[in-house]
Parts: C-alpha cells; structure tokens; sequence
C-alpha cells in the first residue's frame, strides 16, 4: 500500500505531488500571489462553499478532469482525495477549478466548459443564498 504524504495549509491537507503542481503553475505565471496566500484562499472558499457544492454533487475524489485539461499534471497521481480538509473530507474539484482559472492558471477551461460553469453556478448560488 503506497504512503500518501499532505502538506498541511489553513485547514486543509494538499497531496504533495499536487502541491508541487501548483506551486510549479504559480511560478510559470509570474502571479504575485503566494502559495500560502493561494491555500488561504482555497481553504476559506471550502469552508462557505465546500458543503452547498457536495450536497449539489461534487464529490469527485481524484482530479482526473485536472489531468485533461492539464497534460503537464500527469505527475499528480492518486488513489484517493488530493485535498482534504480538516475533517478528513476530500475538497470539491470545482473550487479549486475556478481559483486556478481566476488566476489564468486554467487557460484550456473556456467559458462553455461545463466543470467551469457548473462551479460558478455553484459559487454564484451559495453566494446568493
């Protein structure tokens, strides 16, 4: 049974192959953003949103529909959750889909793609609510 290892960010818990991933994205972009600032982030907007997007279906546990759009995310392997929070629960895909395309991190996601739209409909409803 292979060992996962986590780096440990503001209530949540990055794979180490996903968290050198995105830390690789941010470089490449020049993004004045820091990679703590990035978790921060994804861990505040777990928090308000995380429970609206399970309960509307997004319970993706890996994050293959990363790795399609991202041909240089193939590293970023896994047999479970690649971001948990601090209850152990795997972190909705969508959150992490519209941080990465808000910072230009995504730029295969157009605006009719249907992972992109259905998260910021979810974001947009939990905003809402």
């Amino acid at each position: 049974m292979q060992q996962r290892h986590y780096t440990h960010y503001d209530c949540i818990h990055i794979n180490a192959d996903l968290d050198t991933f995105i830390r690789a994205q941010l470089d490449a972009c020049g993004n004045a953003i820091h990679i703590e600032e990035f978790y921060q982030a994804l861990a505040q907007l777990n928090d308000e949103f995380g429970g609206h997007c399970r309960a509307c279906g997004d319970n993706t546990l890996t994050l293959d529909a990363l790795r399609e759009h991202y041909p240089n995310a193939a590293q970023v392997d896994s047999r479970a959750a690649d971001i948990l929070d601090e209850d152990n629960c795997p972190v909705p895909v969508s959150i992490l889909f519209v941080m990465l395309d808000e910072l230009g991190l995504a730029p295969k996601l157009g605006n009719t793609d249907a992972v992109r739209l259905r998260a910021r409909q979810l974001l947009r409803g939990a905003i809402a609510a």
